[in-house]
């Protein structure tokens, strides 16, 4: 059976650390490039474009003319459809699996009954906002298909937007509160295999793989390279976790170290049942 030396333990914590690093240098690159984005975005207002006067109902809405919010008309050249059905109301779209319509990059959005035209700005990032939101809602409910995000009321286009920026964040707490426990892929997860079944009963073979990987990589959940086990090989966790896995869905077999397994399962039966 492998056992790890002193030496090679202390080369895998500084491999480990070094992996740490590039994780964090990854997400200050990000952060940067969402804020030099955001910052370009807010470039493009025009301040000379008017807004409905304080007082209205719609104050601070940009508008054609001053008087109101930019409605579309029986006058207007362009024909905005009656149907409702497919636009996003609530939360349909999650229960349908279908990506939230129109975008408001493609024209004037319903709001309280009147259709608003957003500024280029402001379309192009709701647009991206509920890009972000659609994804991180489909990987909270791949495991927990009821789960919802808290819904929020709102009356302009900015509350539009504030609410789907919510929605994501919710949805994203969620992935990486499972990500945390090993109910999906961690931040460490680079190779797997794929998984024959839910069964256990893996072979010498595939043991010798996921322990290869985890000597490469380590842990998918929380990156160390100490196994945590008398034989020095690696758990293999199936993602999804077959307790989760009640549609049936194709997995695959990653390493898992013993404490990242114990609290996986122990965070599988106290919400198992559901999130709340």
């Amino acid at each position: 059976m492998p056992h790890a030396s002193s030496c090679d333990e202390s080369v895998h914590a500084i491999e480990t650390g070094l992996l740490r690093l590039k994780w964090l240098a990854a997400a200050a690159r990000f952060q940067l490039a969402l804020r030099r984005h955001d910052f370009a975005l807010k470039a493009g207002f025009d301040p000379s474009q008017p807004r409905v006067p304080a007082g209205n109902p719609d104050g601070g809405q940009w508008t054609r003319d001053g008087g109101g919010s930019e409605e579309f008309s029986g006058s207007d050249s362009v024909t905005i459809s009656d149907e409702t059905s497919a636009l996003w109301i609530g939360g349909e779209q999650y229960a349908q699996g279908a990506p939230r319509g129109p975008y408001p990059g493609r024209g004037p959005i319903l709001i309280n009954g009147q259709w608003v035209q957003p500024t280029p700005a402001q379309s192009a990032l709701l647009a991206a906002l509920e890009a972000r939101a659609d994804s991180a809602i489909r990987r909270v409910q791949d495991i927990f298909p009821e789960w919802r995000p808290t819904a929020s009321l709102y009356s302009t286009v900015e509350g539009r937007i504030a609410r789907a920026r919510a929605e994501a964040e919710q949805a994203e707490v969620r992935v990486a509160e499972f990500q945390r426990n090993g109910i999906l892929p961690g931040l460490f997860a680079r190779e797997s295999i794929p998984a024959r079944g839910p069964e256990r009963n893996f072979t010498s073979l595939e043991r010798r793989q996921i322990y290869e990987i985890g000597s490469m990589f380590g842990c998918h959940t929380c990156g160390t390279f100490s196994a945590g086990t008398r034989s020095g090989y690696y758990f293999c966790d199936h993602q999804m976790p077959s307790a989760l896995n009640q549609r049936g869905q194709s997995q695959r077999l990653y390493p898992q170290c013993a404490s990242c397994s114990g609290r996986q399962g122990n965070w599988i039966t106290r919400y198992g049942g559901g999130l709340k």
